[in-house]
């Protein structure tokens, strides 16, 4: 049961005595949350897990997958160490790079690769009660959960099954609803960045271009794309779909160049061999050919079903293909001899447990039985008069214990007040600036042309004249807090240190023209009628390499839009 941002896909899959997987039988369900409320995905994801287990009579073991926007996922490196003591190191890790409470997520790694004198993981979370929610839904329709893995592992495993005899690294590209993982595979490893750009980013910029909401610029979309709309060529929403297609690509090809560029530099590997598509958003009808213009490389879409058998009650399949993917990669095993990535909660797991010492255990209580027999028969008198004094120490408790079940009730009540409270508060407080902020920093890179980012830094404490001038400054001194006027403390303005590059193509080989500065500081100027910036200081530049103008800047968050 693969979920997704906006959609559950639901599979029933068998192997023969080969290990050769087959999908007997499909289903999927469409829904369209509010990006904003991640509580409302919460409950639809679950309904729908409930309601598709019931009406396609699902039953046994289930597999579930969760999107790439409910995890956080982070690449890591410890000693190789004895199996015994590794659990301690990877508990301090998690507590380092895990921003939340480790008692508020479920958390759980997976060993990456065990190559030289250090041990590869990926870290992996997902909210407590995004999983429980998941997990609770499939219970009560009698499925018996035993696994919960993020998709990028499952696109993984899915595609080194479907292509063995790929050498070299290969990434793949799941373009999702609200998030898209890039997925470097290597041999003998393998390397996620996820990136919130996808389908729904294509969406609210159509919607922004026709100044419509979101709901009606997604009908729009999925008509034109699919050739479902009447609306003629030169018509201004086929002109915003137009529009933001060719945006979307653009963005996602520098978003690829940036992950390849870091990655080799990071494993020291070769240039990529293809980029192989697959997710919803992958279904583009330029995407493949002007990637592969762009990148230089094969890109072909991924083929969940190369190595894997259709039957009859998955006809639909084929259509499907390219949301596929993940749901083929949770039925497939992990490579064997590693530890591998299970996000299941704890009480979940201590069950799955138990019931496979089952056996043992009843075994183990029928010789127990067996040999407390002659004891039962001669207490059975005894045993007689405690049963009649029970009887009256339960009428004496009775009274008491109806008071403990209503002051258990209230505590319940309190518990869920203050979940939702702080659930209104976290959701008051976070938004999507972040998001919106980057993409408004992209777009104006984009109209400059030529130019790129290098550093981005957080300045948090202390003023903007505390960091340290030219490229690359160092992170500010922190101060003293600024106190209001009623001696309460002031919220410290948000500054971003920026470092980056321009190619002055004129002047490959010399000193940058004037013309180039020019850009930069339009560039610059163009910044303070962003909605999230209030001005621009620190200006510096360096032309000392030829053809590249080095320039460094300090944004100043506008704390009515914060970050």
């Amino acid at each position: 049961m693969d979920c997704g941002a906006g959609h559950l896909v639901c599979g029933l899959l068998s192997s023969d005595k080969a290990g050769r997987l087959q999908l007997e039988k499909l289903a999927l369900d469409a829904f369209n949350p509010d990006a904003s409320l991640e509580e409302e995905w919460t409950s639809m994801i679950a309904q729908a897990l409930a309601d598709t287990a019931r009406r396609e009579k699902f039953s046994g073991a289930a597999a579930v997958g969760l999107p790439g926007h409910h995890i956080l996922g982070k690449f890591i490196k410890i000693p190789t160490v004895d199996v015994s003591k590794r659990a301690k190191i990877v508990q301090f890790e998690a507590q380092q790079n895990i921003p939340y409470s480790l008692d508020e997520v479920i958390w759980d790694y997976e060993v990456v690769s065990e190559q030289g004198l250090d041990l590869e993981l990926m870290l992996a979370a997902a909210k407590t009660e995004v999983v429980e929610g998941a997990c609770a839904a499939l219970t009560s329709s009698k499925l018996s959960v035993v696994s919960v893995t993020p998709s990028s592992v499952a696109v993984t495993r899915c595609f080194r099954y479907n292509y063995p005899e790929i050498t070299g690294t290969a990434i793949i590209a799941d373009i999702g609803a609200r998030s898209t993982n890039l997925i470097f595979v290597d041999a003998d490893r393998f390397f996620v960045r996820t990136i919130p750009l996808a389908g729904n980013t294509l969406t609210q910029a159509i919607a922004d271009e026709i100044k419509n909401d979101f709901t009606h610029a997604e009908s729009l979309k999925v008509q034109i794309l699919n050739g479902e709309s009447d609306l003629p060529e030169a018509s201004p929403i086929r002109l915003a779909v137009r529009h933001a297609v060719a945006s979307f690509i653009s963005k996602l090809h520098l978003e690829l160049t940036r992950s390849i560029v870091n990655y080799r530099r990071q494993s020291g590997t070769e240039q990529p061999v293809a980029l192989y598509l697959t997710g919803g958003g992958s279904v583009l009808a330029d995407l493949p050919g002007q990637l592969q213009e762009k990148l230089k490389m094969p890109v072909e879409p991924l083929d969940p079903f190369r190595r894997v058998g259709i039957g009859s009650g998955a006809g639909q399949a084929a259509a499907l293909a390219p949301v596929l993917a993940s749901l083929i990669g949770l039925a497939l095993p992990p490579a064997r001899g590693r530890k591998v990535l299970n996000l299941l909660p704890p009480a979940i797991a201590s069950k799955l447990a138990f019931r496979k010492r089952q056996p043992m255990l009843i075994a183990a209580a029928a010789l127990v039985a067996a040999s407390l027999l002659p004891l039962v028969v001669q207490s059975s008198r005894t045993l007689a008069a405690a049963r009649s004094q029970v009887g009256e120490v339960n009428k004496g408790i009775l009274p008491l214990q109806v008071v403990q079940s209503k002051l258990k009730e209230n505590l319940e009540a309190l518990e869920q007040a203050k979940a939702e409270i702080a659930a209104v508060q976290s959701l008051s407080e976070s938004k999507n600036n972040w998001i919106n902020f980057f993409s408004d920093l992209q777009d104006r890179l984009v109209k400059v042309e030529d130019v790129w980012l290098e550093s981005l830094q957080v300045l948090r404490s202390g003023p903007a004249d505390a960091a340290a001038g030219g490229l690359f400054g160092a992170e500010p001194v922190p101060t003293e807090p600024q106190l209001d006027a009623n001696g309460n403390p002031l919220k410290p303005v948000l500054r971003l240190q920026v470092s980056g590059r321009l190619l002055d193509r004129n002047n490959p080989v010399s000193r940058v023209s004037p013309d180039s500065y020019e850009r930069v500081k339009t560039l610059l100027a163009s910044f303070v009628d962003s909605q999230f910036i209030s001005a621009v200081e620190k200006e510096s530049f360096d032309a000392n390499t030829p053809g590249i103008l080095r320039f460094d800047f300090i944004l100043v968050i506008d704390p009515a839009r914060p970050l």
